[in-house]
């Protein structure tokens, strides 16, 4: 019975490669074309400098918003003057107001390097896909080969049907590294914005 089911399996896959079919590994080529990892690389780097740009912004910030709270507490000096609280008190305004601006720039800085980066990453899996739809209609024609289709779109494939490595090696002969270059704004892991001020304003919504 195994014998029986063997030989339907090896007749369907040569019918099938006799049809002129081929399948390739997606995912197989994110982890080896080389090209796809340059550009994985590069946008790691970018998400290091962002997350950098974030942490310097972050720290700026709660040191203001330390400051905020010591002039929220000299407000409360019973031994303050009249003169002496307008005065404290005109500071603990304009350090609030300072803090909330900051506060509602750190935000827009991470959302815009949120989106910086996924912009980025889908602009980099569509060269990808562009590059293997080229090199595979190379090796479909090497093959005779009337269709190549992705792994990721079907449920099952014999092993006889894959021309991953066929079209790996034609995308990594044919691709010629440029010059390496790091955008200024990837995307940082989410961060923690320091509570709002002691002063009671919530920070403006951006």
């Amino acid at each position: 019975m195994k014998s029986l089911y063997a030989l339907l399996v090896l007749c369907a896959a040569s019918a099938c490669s006799a049809a002129g079919y081929g399948v390739v590994d997606e995912a197989e080529i994110f982890k080896k074309y080389t090209k796809a990892l340059d550009l994985q690389a590069d946008m790691r780097k970018s998400q290091e400098t962002a997350q950098g740009a974030v942490g310097e912004r972050e720290k700026a910030l709660v040191q203001l918003r330390d400051e905020l709270q010591g002039i929220a507490k000299r407000v409360q000096d019973p031994m303050l003057s009249e003169n002496g609280k307008k005065t404290v008190s005109a500071e603990l305004e304009a350090k609030n107001a300072a803090f909330n601006q900051r506060r509602s720039e750190l935000q827009s800085f991470i959302n815009e390097a949120q989106a910086t980066i996924q912009q980025r990453a889908g602009e980099m899996n569509k060269q990808i896909f562009a590059d293997i739809r080229a090199q595979s209609e190379k090796v479909a024609k090497a093959k005779g080969l009337q269709l190549i289709l992705g792994k990721g779109a079907i449920f099952f494939s014999d092993a006889s049907l894959d021309v991953t490595e066929d079209v790996l090696k034609e995308l990594n002969s044919s691709y010629k590294p440029a010059a390496s270059s790091v955008a200024p704004a990837a995307a940082p892991a989410p961060v923690a914005v320091p509570a709002a001020s002691p002063a009671g304003d919530k920070p403006a919504a951006k």
